[in-house]
């Protein structure tokens, strides 16, 4: 009798622990939605900011098309960038001059 008690608090718990990953991908994919329909500046479609030389979207690096992200330029790390085309593709439009 023991042993089933035993078995049945197993089963119990591992069925528990089971689910708990599920809760935590639902809170990440509310965030990213939520980040997603937030409003990018100059009506673009993806943005992100200035990092070094390239405009940083979604963690990955893009090179500027349009305009410049170096703080010679007038923008610098932190400055908002973004496309109206793609995300993989751009163009990427820079908020600093090329001069």
């Amino acid at each position: 009798m023991q042993l089933q008690n035993i078995f049945a608090v197993l089963i119990a718990g591992a069925s528990l622990v089971a689910a708990a990953p599920a809760a935590s991908q639902s809170r990440n994919l509310n965030y990213l939605e939520a980040r997603a329909a937030q409003a990018c500046d100059q009506g673009w479609d993806f943005c992100g900011e200035c990092n070094g030389t390239s405009c940083k979207v979604a963690g990955i690096n893009h090179g500027c098309n349009v305009g410049s992200c170096t703080k010679q330029s007038g923008a610098g790390d932190g400055a908002h960038c973004g496309t109206h085309g793609s995300l993989a593709q751009g163009p990427y439009e820079c908020p600093g001059n090329r001069g």
